[in-house]
């Protein structure tokens, strides 16, 4: 088998390996979930608390309208034009008429002329970080609008509706649950795109049947099937095998080990491919007698076992069958629940 010989494409999207492999990190999503909540809304209440502090006095006005206006109901201007005559130069001009000593930017940014049910009844609205200009500001406008809306041909005149209010602070806007809602949701999406994208691009073998699809050699199991031994006899034979891999030595001294526990004859001698290039390995491989079985790891990225296994088909060493290291069996248990086939058998059949 050549490097180019693998074929990824034999792997049909697993929607239920992807389903459990999110599950297992779900945790994630949750723990940034909570943690996005807690840092929109702690940045929530740092900006609205830190604004600076404003002040609103606030009196009504009732306007009496031309008797035409009982018939067209037309006549009568609504919330939103109040609003914007508020802000126009008519009505500003009116205001500065009765204080000349305000300044006209101040006023546009602090006054506001609005109806909260009533169209008969106009809602005059100071808004500004000084109680004292608050007050002052209203005053004028209780004059400057009078003057305003008596010039108006739909208005017969005004009258105001008790004195104006105390001077109140204005409490901050704070929305603490909405804060939340909206970083906990932001946390949800982002932190779940990251897992997904993760288990997307991960080309790690989970699954035993991986090694079939993906390299096309027999896969023996894992190194905790009950049943490997039989597995790797019928396989690459019942006279011993040499173990290959690019895990190391450690690694694959006790992936030895735990084969022999398992009844297997693995050769003492192990081919380790962790580096290609090392001085006298393609001697090692050509001097190999035995038949050769891979090990993979769950655990690691295959691009190296690609390499490693390209360079065994380069020398007619190519594996008789692999196995599979650092397995989760869990997963794989979980993985089979309601298939049949030989590795649905082999999962239900751990040590």
């Amino acid at each position: 088998m050549k490097l180019w010989e693998m074929r990824y494409g034999d792997e049909p999207v697993s929607g239920r390996l992807f389903a459990l492999r999110f599950i297992k990190r779900i945790h994630i999503v949750i723990i940034s979930a909570v943690l996005a909540a807690a840092a929109v809304c702690a940045i929530h209440l740092i900006y609205r608390l830190s604004q600076e502090k404003k002040y609103r006095i606030e009196t009504d006005v009732y306007l009496e309208y031309i008797p035409e206006a009982g018939s067209n109901e037309l006549i009568y201007f609504n919330k939103y034009t109040w609003e914007q005559m508020s802000k126009d130069s008519a009505v500003v001009d009116e205001i500065l008429r009765a204080d000349p000593g305000l300044d006209e930017g101040t006023v546009r940014s602090s006054f506001l002329a609005t109806l909260k049910s009533d169209v008969k009844v106009l809602t005059l609205q100071v808004e500004n970080s000084d109680p004292d200009m608050c007050v002052r500001i209203m005053k004028a406008a209780v004059t400057g609008v009078d003057a305003y809306a008596q010039s108006l041909p739909e208005i017969m005149s005004t009258r105001l509706i008790g004195d104006p209010e105390d001077v109140n602070p204005v409490p901050p806007d704070i929305r603490v649950l909405r804060a939340i809602i909206l970083g906990a949701f932001a946390g949800l999406f982002f932190s779940a795109l990251y897992v997904s994208c993760r288990i997307l691009s991960d080309d790690r073998i989970i699954l035993p049947e991986t090694i079939e699809k993906r390299y096309h050699l027999p896969a023996a199991g894992t190194l905790t099937s009950a049943n490997l031994s039989e597995s790797l006899e019928d396989l690459s034979g019942d006279e011993g095998f040499t173990v290959a891999s690019v895990l190391g030595k450690e690694k694959i001294s006790a992936v030895i080990e735990e084969l022999k526990k398992a009844g297997a004859k693995p050769g003492d001698e192990a081919l380790d491919l962790s580096d290609p290039e090392s001085e006298g390995l393609i001697g090692l491989i050509n001097k190999c007698d035995k038949p050769v079985v891979y090990v993979f790891s769950s655990k690691e990225m295959p691009k190296n076992d690609e390499r490693a296994i390209s360079l065994l088909s380069r020398c007619d060493k190519e594996p008789m069958c692999a196995i599979l290291a650092d397995s989760d069996d869990a997963l794989i248990r979980a993985y089979y629940i309601g298939r049949k086939s030989r590795f649905a058998d082999d999962a239900a059949n751990k040590k």
